[in-house]
C-alpha cells in the first residue's frame, strides 16, 4: 500500500531511505495517483502509481525483483540551483564561523510551485541580488580574517611574509575544496593564488590576500549554486552520472540545510557515495546530527506556510488575544508535534494529521480552553496535553498556526483552509479565479448569519462553484474555529453547522475527524513523498520521472537513480 511506504517519515529517512537517495540522486522521479479528471496539475501523469509494485513490504521487500526496467527513461534536464538563503547563511557559518555568518544578507528566496527550491532552479539573479552577494562576501571575509585560529586551520603553514605563494596555495586548496564542495583543478588553483598574491602585495599583508581570496570564492558560481555536471554514462553518453561530490552536495543541503562537511567530501573522494549502501550510511550519519532536526523543521515551516507567522496581520478589535508572541507559540506548537512524532517516538508520520494531543504553554492553553496538567498552572514552558474529543481538535489542522494562517484578517476563510488541504496535503492544483469573476461573498444578515451560509449562497454562481466545491466543504468542517483558532459554537447568534464531507474521502466534523479521513488516504502519503521530492530536487516531477520511482525501490540500481542529461 502507498500508505505503508510512508509509515514513519523518520524511519524512512533514517534507512535512507529510498526517499533521500531518490531526492538526492535524481532529477526527477515520481508518478502520482491523481484522478485524471480532477483538473489537478498532475492529472496528465500516469494514474497507475498504485500499480507500480510499491509493495506492502516497503522499500526493499516484496514487489518486483528489481530486474524489470522502467517503461520509460527520459530524465529531466539538469539545472543550476542557487543556494537558498538559509543554505547560504549556514554554509558561511560552517566555513567561516558565527561572526562571519552574522554579517551576511543574501537575497530572499522566491517560491515557485509552492517551494523555494523550485524557484532557486528557475529564476535568474537580479542586479540587486548580485550586489547583495558581493556585499555579503566582502563582509564575511572581513569578519572571518579576525578568527586567526580558523584561518590557521585552513593554512596548515606559517606564512614567511606577504608574498608567501606556497602558503597562499595551501589556503586556496584547503578552503576552496570546502567552499566549492569539490577539489580545484590546477588552473583554478593558479587563478586564486594570483588573487591572493595581488592583494597581499598591494597591502603588504599576507592575510589581506587571504581575505580577498575568501571574498572571491564566496562570489563564485561554484559556491553560490549547486553545480551538477556529472560524468557520462559509458553505456549511454547522453546521460550523466552524478559524481560523488555532487551527491554529497545534494544530500547535505537536502538533509542538513548546509554545505557538505570535510568528512562527507572525504567519503565522496573515496568512492563511498558511488554505491547505494554508501549513500545510505552517509545519510544515516547526517540524520543523527541535530542539524537534521532543524532542517526538517525549516521544511515543514515552508510546506505548511507558517514561516513569518508572527508578522501575520489580524484585526485586534476582533481578536484581542492576537500578538507576535502568540503567533510564535503557535508555530512552536506545530514544530513540537512534528518533532515528537518523527524524532522522539519514531512513529507513523501521518499522526500529524489527527494526533489526539498537542503542546501548549501559558498563551496557548487558555486560548484552547484546556485545563493545566495535574491541576497546576500553565507557564512559559510547553507541556504535552491530551485533547478532549469534544474540542474537535487533533493534529496540525486543529492547531492555531494553520487555523490563523488560513483565515482573513477579521474572519475565518473556509476557502483558504480548503485550498491548503487540497494543495499541500493532496498535491492538487486549484486555479486562480478568472479576472472577471467577483470574489466578494454576500454580507452577513438574518438570512445568512454564518460564514458557511454566506459561502453556500456564493456557490450558486456557476462561475465560482467548480473550484469552491473542491475547497469550501473542507473549510466548513473547521468553522468551529475562529480566525485565530479559538473554539466557538455560535456565529452572529446562529449555531455553526460543521458536519461536512471531503468528496471521495469521507464525511467528517472537526479537525480531528478531517485528519483521520486524510490519514487513511494513499494520496496523502504519496503527496508527502512528492512534496519532499520537490523540495529536495528543486523541480516538479513529471511522467519522465518514472525511472527514479522504480529505481528508488531498488537502490542497487544506482545508474537509474543517478541518470541525468546535460
Amino acid at each position: 500500500m502507498a500508505g505503508d511506504a510512508l509509515r514513519s517519515l523518520s524511519g524512512l529517512l533514517r534507512r535512507l531511505t529510498p526517499l533521500a537517495a531518490w531526492a538526492a540522486a535524481s532529477g526527477g522521479c515520481y508518478v502520482g495517483v491523481d484522478d485524471p479528471e480532477s483538473g489537478s496539475e498532475a492529472a496528465s501523469l500516469s494514474a497507475s502509481a498504485g500499480d507500480t509494485s510499491a509493495g506492502e513490504g516497503g522499500d526493499d521487500e516484496g514487489g518486483d525483483d528489481g530486474d524489470t526496467p522502467p517503461p520509460s527513461l527520459d530524465p529531466a534536464d539538469a539545472k543550476l540551483r542557487i543556494l537558498l538563503s538559509r543554505h547560504y547563511k549556514n554554509s558561511v557559518r560552517d566555513l567561516l564561523g558565527e561572526a562571519a555568518a552574522a554579517t551576511v544578507t543574501p537575497p530572499a528566496d522566491t517560491a515557485l510551485n509552492g517551494f523555494d527550491a523550485i524557484g532557486a532552479a528557475s529564476f535568474a539573479l537580479s542586479d540587486g541580488a548580485i550586489d547583495a552577494y558581493e556585499a555579503s562576501a566582502r563582509a564575511a571575509a572581513a569578519a572571518a580574517i579576525q578568527d586567526t585560529g580558523r584561518i590557521a586551520g585552513y593554512l596548515g603553514c606559517t606564512p614567511s611574509g606577504p608574498g608567501d605563494a606556497a602558503c597562499h596555495e595551501a589556503f586556496v586548496r584547503s578552503f576552496g575544496r570546502l567552499a566549492w564542495r569539490r577539489p580545484l583543478d590546477q588552473d583554478e588553483v593558479g587563478r586564486y593564488v594570483a588573487v591572493a598574491q595581488a592583494a597581499a602585495a598591494e597591502r603588504g599583508d599576507f592575510y589581506a590576500g587571504v581575505e580577498n581570496t575568501i571574498a572571491t570564492f564566496l562570489q563564485s558560481p561554484y559556491f553560490l549554486y549547486q553545480v551538477e555536471i556529472g560524468a557520462a554514462d559509458p553505456e549511454q553518453p547522453s546521460r550523466r552520472w552524478l559524481s560523488g561530490y555532487e551527491m554529497a552536495t545534494r544530500m547535505s543541503f537536502f538533509l542538513l540545510d548546509t554545505t557538505p562537511s570535510a568528512a562527507l567530501l572525504a567519503a565522496a573522494a573515496a568512492g563511498e557515495l558511488d554505491t547505494a549502501e554508501g549513500i545510505r550510511a552517509a545519510a544515516a550519519a547526517m540524520l543523527a546530527e541535530p542539524r537534521a532536526r532543524a532542517a526538517l523543521s525549516s521544511y515543514f515551516g515552508e510546506l505548511l506556510r507558517i514561516r513569518g507567522l508572527d508578522a501575520l496581520a489580524k484585526d485586534t478589535q476582533v481578536y484581542p488575544q492576537w500578538s507576535p508572541e502568540l503567533a510564535l507559540a503557535m508555530r512552536k506548537e506545530t514544530e513540537l508535534l512534528i518533532e515528537d512524532i518523527v524524532w522522539q517516538r519514531d512513529s507513523d508520520f501521518r499522526e500529524i494529521l489527527d494526533a489526539p494531543y498537542t503542546f501548549v504553554n501559558e498563551l496557548l492553553g487558555p486560548l484552547y480552553g484546556l485545563p493545566p496538567p495535574g491541576g497546576g498552572v500553565f507557564t512559559s514552558a510547553f507541556v504535552k496535553v491530551p485533547l478532549p474529543k469534544e474540542t474537535k481538535r487533533g493534529g496540525i489542522l486543529g492547531q492555531g498556526a494553520l487555523l490563523a494562517r488560513f483565515a482573513h484578517i477579521s474572519s475565518t476563510s473556509p476557502t483558504l483552509r480548503g485550498k491548503f488541504v487540497r494543495e499541500a496535503l493532496l498535491c492538487e492544483s486549484i486555479p486562480a479565479p478568472p479576472g472577471d469573476v467577483s470574489t466578494v461573498i454576500p454580507p452577513e444578515g438574518e438570512a445568512a448569519p454564518t460564514m458557511r451560509e454566506r459561502l453556500e449562497q456564493h456557490l450558486t454562481d456557476p462561475n465560482c462553484a467548480a473550484c469552491h466545491l473542491a475547497m469550501d466543504p473542507i473549510g466548513f468542517g473547521l468553522e468551529n474555529f475562529n480566525g485565530i483558532g479559538v473554539f466557538r459554537a455560535m456565529e452572529n447568534g446562529a449555531t455553526i453547522d460543521t458536519a461536512s464531507e471531503l468528496s471521495g474521502y469521507g464525511a467528517f466534523d472537526g479537525a480531528r475527524e478531517l485528519g483521520a479521513v486524510l490519514k487513511g488516504s494513499p494520496n496523502v502519503s504519496l503527496c508527502a513523498l512528492r512534496n519532499l521530492f520537490r523540495h529536495g530536487v528543486g523541480a516538479v516531477e513529471g511522467s519522465s520521472d518514472w525511472c527514479t520511482w522504480w529505481a528508488s525501490r531498488r537502490p542497487s540500481r544506482r545508474r537509474a537513480t543517478a541518470c541525468r542529461t546535460r
